[in-house]
C-alpha cells in the first residue's frame, strides 16, 4: 500500500519501477529529471539526499533511455 495516497491503485504501471514497459512514467521521470539538474539540487540542502541517492542507482543508463522513449510517447499522445 502507499503511504502517501491510493490514486495509482488502477493504473498498469507499477510506480515502484524506474525501467521497464510498466515502469511509472512520472517516477523515470523523476529521476532523468533530477539527474540532468543535480548540479542545481546539490546546492540546496532540502534536495542532496535525492542527487546522492541517483549515486546508488545502478540502472541510470536504462533510466536515461526510458525517459527519452516516455517524452516522445508524451509528444506523440500515445502515452
Amino acid at each position: 500500500m502507499s503511504r502517501m495516497s491510493n490514486y495509482c491503485k488502477p493504473c498498469v504501471y507499477n510506480p515502484k519501477l524506474r525501467t521497464g514497459e510498466t515502469a511509472c512514467p512520472f517516477t523515470t521521470l523523476y529521476w532523468d529529471f533530477l539527474d540532468r539538474h543535480k548540479e542545481s539540487f546539490a546546492k540546496n540542502h532540502r534536495m542532496s539526499q535525492q542527487v546522492f541517492g541517483l549515486n546508488r542507482l545502478s540502472d541510470l543508463p536504462q533510466l536515461k533511455e526510458r525517459a527519452q522513449e516516455v517524452l516522445e510517447g508524451l509528444q506523440q499522445g500515445s502515452i
